[in-house]
C-alpha cells in the first residue's frame, strides 16, 4: 500500500500528471495511506486540482472521507504570522466515481472534518502572543453563529463564583486574563446521551520555564491543543 508510479503526460492530455497508487484492500486506512503518498509527490509541483479515480479498487465505507482528509492533511500549511508564509496550492479534490451512493455524505463529512481540524491546527500553531485566552475565546464565540451551537465564555469573576480554585491558581502565571470556554452542540436526538469533551487550554505552559531546554521551548504553545481540538 502506498507504492506508486508517476508520469508526466503529453500536451494533448488535459491532465498534466498521472499518479497511480496501490490502495491495497480499499479500506479507509489503506486509501488514506495511498492518498498521502500521492499527495507527497504532488506537493512540489504546485498542483491546484486533483481528480481522484478509484474504479480499479472497491473502496470500503469511509474510504472517500479518508482520502479527502488525507489530501488536506498533506497539503496543509501555516502562514498566519509568517511574513513570507507558504501558500497551499491544492484548491480542489474532485472524486470521479460512477456509483455515487453514499459518497456525497462522506464528502460532506470530510469537508466538516477538514474545517474543524484546520481550525484547531491554526490556533495550536500560533505563538502564544497570537493565541491569548481572550483571542481564543473570540474565535470560539464565532462558532456560536453555527446551527445548534451555543458558546459561553466565563471570565475571572464567573470562574471565582464557581469555586474553580485550581484554574484560578494557574492563571496568575500570566498578565493575560483567564477565559473558560464552554461550547454546547444541541443537534442530536433526545434519545442520545450527552457527550462531554474536556481539553486543557493553557495557551503557553510556563511551568518550570527556567529549567526547560531551549530547543523544545516552542512546543509549550501546544498545551492548548486539546482545547483547540
Amino acid at each position: 500500500v502506498g507504492k506508486l508510479v508517476s508520469a508526466t503526460l503529453g500536451t494533448q492530455c488535459v491532465a498534466g500528471r498521472l499518479v497511480v497508487v496501490r490502495a491495497g484492500d480499499g479500506s479507509a486506512a489503506a486509501v488514506r495511506k495511498a492518498c498521502l503518498a500521492a499527495a507527497a509527490t504532488l506537493r512540489a509541483t504546485h498542483v491546484k486540482k486533483v481528480l481522484l479515480f478509484t474504479s480499479l479498487v472497491n473502496v470500503a465505507p469511509g474510504g472517500f472521507r479518508a482520502a479527502t482528509v488525507a489530501f488536506a492533511e498533506a497539503t496543509y500549511v501555516y502562514s498566519t504570522t509568517l511574513s513570507k508564509g507558504k501558500t497551499r496550492h491544492l484548491k480542489h479534490v474532485v472524486v470521479v466515481q460512477p456509483e455515487s451512493a453514499g459518497i456525497e455524505a462522506e464528502l460532506v463529512q470530510a469537508q466538516a472534518l477538514v474545517s474543524g481540524i484546520e481550525l484547531a491546527k491554526e490556533w495550536a500553531n500560533r505563538p502564544a502572543n497570537h493565541a491569548t485566552p481572550t483571542m481564543l475565546a473570540e474565535a470560539a464565540s464565532k462558532l456560536g453563529k453555527m446551527k445548534h451551537v451555543r458558546v459561553e465564555v466565563l471570565g475571572p469573576k464567573e470562574v471565582a463564583e464557581l469555586g474553580m480554585g485550581a484554574f484560578m491558581a494557574v492563571a496568575p502565571g500570566s498578565d493575560e486574563p483567564l477565559r473558560f470556554i464552554v461550547i454546547r452542540y444541541n443537534g442530536g436526538t433526545k434519545q442520545q446521551a450527552p457527550v462531554a469533551l474536556v481539553g486543557k487550554g493553557i495557551t503557553f505552559d510556563t511551568g518550570g520555564i527556567s529549567i526547560k531546554p531551549a530547543p523544545e521551548m516552542d512546543e509549550m504553545k501546544f498545551d492548548m491543543g486539546g482545547a483547540a481540538s
